[in-house]
């Protein structure tokens, strides 16, 4: 009876939604298949985990132009259903690429499209001159599930030894699986001998679940580490991992460092890192920390003994929650705050619903009977075909001034962000949890990102976008419609992996510690141990300028408490690791809020460097 309440409270249109996000998914979790049209050969990769966290899936295309030089645009269509209290709801997403092909041009790319609702469908065209030359199938999948039930990723070549034990690793799917007509909502795909067959069973008829975990063979692993975003482990073996070209690589290792748990079966840390001789690993054979994440090293024997399911939920056990992949293993991750905010902005405040009932009732009063008592006291009640339009536009002139003097025209925001930087592999990660809010407009153009920063809305309920989401990938990020709205909450999730040149150097001076800023922006706060010693800065350090530090028993770092996870930053300031400086920046450069000249207002961003290198 309390399921039957449940879709009685959900719209109808809701309930379309979701079943034509579902069925999708109980046919297939995408599709791999090849057309000619056209003189275009194109290949469609889709195939992927049908259960995935909040993040990125990928769909990989393949494109040959036989023809004359064009340019075509990938289109994606879909929609997606949010669960909320007492119902839910549901929004469409759009995603479209614009791709130029001279003539016998081969391009190969990934497209990352994100999901975040409950359940998620997208199919994609290809247009040329606003005519569809190809349409594919749907990929459905349920896109919101709790990380340790996310699909994880088993990288296999069938003719290796890797292949020949781990097509038989993957988990069962979990008994919360969304059932669907009377079977699970997952992949049944014979397309290709490279993926794992999954099939659909009746719950309760004593058939074993389905797997939730899926095999593909090097050849078809992404090149855009977003679409790692989405799975709960990436399983590789040696063999594949050498069968990879150094886009899937650094795809994999980029992931890795952003968060995710990398498991290289029976292989040697120094096979992904040749470039590095005097890596280290755990003797022990633990897991290695890459900054974020963990890269894990057990044996084909250990994991057919243990399962895999055992080896995941050991691994969860080392990794940091806060910081790992997927995004909702956060602590209290999708949590608003106030008014629907994430971080409430200081000086933004909820709806002036007052003041605007006040000019409502002032504007009714004056344009209703005022106006008519005047014309009629004048006798020109003809006029009243000129005085309403003029004193309505003289209201929304006044309204509009009311907003402007309130709250300008800008957008504010608040951040909290936290970057390892590694100043000798000169590469940075940044996690960062932000509200922005636009008031009296919509920035033009939206939010843009660069293509190889994760930015996962969570909405003003945390539970995502209700709205329709525009997606363009020609050349940027950039969300035209959908994330930001004037006068309203925007809440992200992000995570950002690139190469670093900025650093603070140290060096020792009359006996004590001097540091130069390089980091390009104003340091707050600074920390700075050695072995047992700890230095601190006494005042604000500005980009390029030289100070002395002074030695201190603690580090002097003051964490806001109304931030999320300032728990955890206070565990870190208090423990900080040898060899290791913290610092409190003024504003990040590692951190893009997607829209330029942002107000800053209570932003924390900490910072965790390694002049020597992480260990």
């Amino acid at each position: 009876m309390a399921t039957q309440g449940h879709w009685q409270r959900c719209p109808l249109p809701a309930i379309l939604l979701l079943f034509c996000g579902l069925a999708p998914a109980a046919a297939a979790a995408g599709e791999y298949r090849t057309v000619e049209v056209e003189s275009l050969k194109i290949e469609i990769d889709s195939e992927w985990g049908a259960r995935t966290a909040p993040g990125y899936v990928p769909v990989r295309f393949d494109i040959t132009n036989l023809g004359e030089a064009r340019v075509i645009d990938l289109v994606g269509q879909g929609s997606r259903f949010m669960r909320m209290a007492g119902g839910g709801t549901g929004a469409a997403t759009t995603i479209r690429q614009s791709v130029r092909l001279a003539r016998g041009d081969r391009v190969r790319l990934t497209i990352p499209v994100p999901v975040f609702g409950m359940s998620e469908s997208i199919r994609f065209d290809i247009e040329e001159d606003g005519r569809t030359l190809e349409r594919f199938n749907y990929l459905g999948l349920q896109s919101n599930v709790p990380p340790g039930e996310a699909a994880a990723l088993i990288v296999a070549d069938r003719g290796s030894p890797f292949g020949g034990v781990a097509v038989g690793w993957p988990r069962e799917m979990p008994p919360t699986a969304v059932s669907f007509a009377g079977g699970y909502v997952v992949s049944s795909s014979a397309s290709s001998s490279t993926t794992t067959a999954i099939t659909s069973h009746a719950p309760g008829s004593g058939t074993p679940r389905p797997p939730l975990d899926f095999v593909l063979a090097p050849s078809r692993l992404p090149t855009n580490w977003l679409g790692y975003t989405s799975l709960r482990a990436v399983v590789i073996g040696p063999t594949e991992w050498e069968q990879l070209n150094d886009a899937q690589k650094s795809a994999l290792l980029t992931w890795t460092a952003c968060g995710g748990d990398l498991f290289f079966v029976d292989g040697e840390l120094k096979a992904l890192f040749p470039g590095e001789p005097n890596l280290s690993a755990p003797a022990d054979g633990a897991p290695r920390a890459y900054v974020f994440g963990r890269i894990h090293r057990p044996t084909a024997a250990a994991v057919s003994a243990s399962g895999l399911k055992q080896i995941l939920t050991d691994a969860q056990k080392v990794q940091d929650s806060n910081w790992s992949l997927p995004v909702n293993g956060a602590y209290a991750w999708s949590a608003i705050a106030a008014r629907g905010f994430r971080l409430p902005i200081p000086g933004v405040g909820g709806v002036p619903a007052r003041a605007y009932m006040m000019i409502l009732v002032l504007f009714s009063f004056i344009i209703g009977p005022v106006n008519y008592w005047m014309l009629r006291r004048s006798r020109k009640q003809v006029l009243l075909v000129l005085t309403a339009p003029l004193i309505s536009a003289a209201f929304i002139l006044l309204l509009g001034v009311y907003v402007l003097a309130g709250e300008g025209i800008g957008v504010r925001g608040r951040a909290v962000t936290f970057t390892m930087l590694d100043e000798v592999r000169k590469h940075a990660a940044t996690r960062s949890s932000a509200s922005l809010y636009a008031a009296g407009m919509t920035p033009a153009g939206g939010l843009r990102f660069p293509r190889d920063t994760a930015a996962i809305p969570i909405g003003a309920e945390g539970i995502g976008l209700r709205e329709r989401l525009v997606l363009d990938l020609t050349e940027t990020q950039q969300f035209s419609a959908g994330v930001i709205q004037a006068r309203s909450p925007t809440n992200l999730e992000q995570i950002a992996f690139r190469s670093a040149r900025e650093r603070l150097s140290f060096s020792s001076e009359n006996g004590g510690l001097s540091v130069v800023n390089g980091l390009g922006t104003t340091v707050t706060s600074l920390s700075y141990r050695d072995g047992d010693r700890r230095y601190v800065l006494k005042a604000p350090l500005p980009p390029g300028a030289k100070a002395v530090l002074t030695r201190a028993t603690s580090a002097g770092i003051v964490v806001p408490p109304d931030v999320p996870l300032s728990a955890r930053f206070l565990h870190l300031v208090e423990n900080q690791p040898a060899g290791s400086y913290l610092a409190v920046l003024d504003r990040s450069p590692f951190w893009d809020p997607g829209v330029p000249n942002v107000l800053e207002q209570g932003s924390f961003h900490l910072l965790i460097g390694w002049p020597g290198g992480q260990p």
